[in-house]
């Protein structure tokens, strides 16, 4: 769920805004959902409203501002506008009124030992684009006269929108505070789209350096593997020298003519910053003072620790140890949270090898499954902070996954080990599913569900087929990006509806002279 927030001064205009066609006569079935504001002795719940009633509404609104003469900064009236994906579950009447309620709450315009200020839900058809929504009109004004504080009411709607997504059963939003990965900004996803690229590159960047850090046991060869992935490494030193690295920042390499976008690690997601990743690497301090020359090169020395499994037996050892994997999580408790984000962090990195070496370019239902365990692994400040589970096999796994030398038997031991990391993500999903995090629980299953069986036939069956599919270039063109269509799966905080009013109502403004509603 996707929740906005701005401010303005004149509650008649939002109402007749809201409850008017709308710019491009995208407002239908407008109607009233619940409020905290009662009329004449009873709530307006429903449509057909009276243009009496729709004005008496906006004056309710304007009412307290009016009689006291309290003016907050930037405005007495509040709009807040709920929208989900067009793919989530559809909601009914009563459960939005449920969900405002939820809401306003948090918000703190209902609060206990304060008298409430008076906010009315409206709700329109879906818009254009299909996601079903509703805005929330609100007074700033208390009835007494006093103001509603609104520090940190962004902060406060993130947690609240979290909760109910969790509640209801809908899409979980990424990049919110405390929580999940970084969304994705509009200029991110704009220039992806001007340039037909089928995910924004800090998507594809946490992929990569996730499979790297999960495929490497050390510091020196993380920083190698990326390189030759042809990822731009660039070190982050201690304030004053160049003796110590304590962060770093990677781009993808684009034609001569566009300048590389570095993104630090913490800005991919927060279990990708060098701090965290160095929980998981077996190194000595000895092993961290050799990685600064790499750190410093810029480029790769001779390969070492992080190559040597390009053998075809490889795969077989590694179907085992995956096999290994799953039998050891069925003994760790769903309360150990430590461990099962672990898991769900090393076998993120087993997918995103998947990704990178099978589908290539054209990320798909494995790129998908990758980025649901990376959500999976996240943790907010109070969480304990994930570590190797069951022994941190899918490190070897990973690696085999790779760089693993192809055979003629690699269609049935690809096959045998995507069945058993499947029993893996059942395990993930089953603890997700016993605490309460629906939405999570399916999207690390829906790679299965969505065919990763078919997935199989995608190692080339001789040694001299590339390992990468062939795509159709038209097809490539016309493909819905991962980050939309995924299952749940890097949604930035973005702008969905169509009929969004932080948009809609500046237009409404330079016609009409009114409100200003900043975006």
């Amino acid at each position: 769920m996707i929740g906005k927030i701005t401010t303005g001064s004149s509650g008649r205009r939002l109402i007749r805004y809201l409850f008017g066609p709308g710019k491009a006569n995208e407002h239908t079935d407008q109607r009233v959902i619940t409020s905290g504001l009662v009329l004449g002795g009873e709530a307006l719940a429903g449509g057909n409203l009276s243009h009496s009633q729709i004005a008496d509404l906006g004056a309710g609104l304007d009412e307290a501002h009016e009689i006291f003469g309290t003016d907050p900064k930037g405005g007495h009236i509040l709009h807040l506008s709920l929208s989900l994906p067009p793919d989530d579950r559809h909601l009914s009447d009563d459960q939005w009124g449920e969900i405002a309620n939820m809401a306003m709450a948090a918000l703190g315009f209902e609060s206990d030992g304060v008298d409430p200020a008076a906010w009315v839900a409206v709700g329109h058809g879906t818009s254009a684009n299909g996601n079903q929504h509703v805005h929330i009109a609100a007074s700033l004004v208390r009835i007494d006269g006093g103001r509603v504080n609104t520090w940190q009411s962004k902060k406060e709607l993130s947690r609240v929108c979290t909760e109910i997504e969790t509640a209801y059963d809908l899409t979980a939003v990424g990049g919110r505070a405390g929580r999940g990965m970084p969304g994705l900004t509009r200029v991110e996803l704009e220039r992806t789209t001007r340039e037909q690229r089928a995910e924004p590159p800090r998507v594809t960047l946490a992929r990569r350096v996730r499979e790297a850090s999960v495929a490497c046991k050390d510091e020196t060869s993380f920083v190698r593997r990326l390189r030759a992935d042809g990822v731009l490494v660039r070190p982050r030193f201690e304030t004053g020298g160049r003796d110590v690295v304590v962060g770093y920042s990677v781009a993808l390499r684009f034609p001569v003519d566009d300048k590389p976008i570095f993104f630090g690690g913490g800005k991919l997601a927060k279990d990708l910053t060098l701090p965290s990743l160095r929980q998981f690497w077996e190194q000595s301090a000895a092993d961290r003072l050799a990685a600064v020359g790499e750190w410093r090169a810029t480029e790769s020395k001779a390969p070492g620790r992080e190559t040597g499994l390009s053998g075809a037996d490889n795969w077989n050892q590694a179907v085992a140890e995956t096999e290994r994997m799953a039998e050891k999580l069925k003994a760790v408790p769903v309360s150990d949270l430590a461990a099962w984000r672990g898991a769900a962090w090393e076998a993120a990195g087993v997918f995103a090898a998947s990704s990178r070496r099978f589908e290539g370019e054209s990320p798909g239902p494995m790129a998908a499954t990758a980025d649901a365990l990376a959500r999976s692994a996240q943790h907010g400040p109070r969480d304990p902070v994930p570590r190797r589970a069951a022994g941190g096999g899918f490190s070897r796994i990973a690696a085999v996954v790779a760089q693993g030398e192809l055979s003629n038997d690699s269609p049935l031991v690809w096959a045998m080990l995507v069945d058993q990391l499947g029993r893996t993500l059942r395990a993930i999903s089953d603890v997700h599913l016993a605490r309460g995090e629906a939405e999570l629980a399916k999207a690390v299953v829906a790679g299965i569900e969505a065919g990763i069986g078919e997935l199989h036939g995608q190692v080339p069956g001789r040694p001299e087929t590339s390992p990468e599919r062939e795509v159709d270039p038209d097809q490539e063109i016309t493909r819905r990006p991962l980050y939309v269509s995924g299952p749940g799966i890097g949604r930035s905080v973005l702008d969905l509806d169509d009929d969004d009013p932080n948009f809609e109502l500046d237009e409404f403004d330079r016609n009409q002279g009114g409100i200003d509603f900043e975006r």
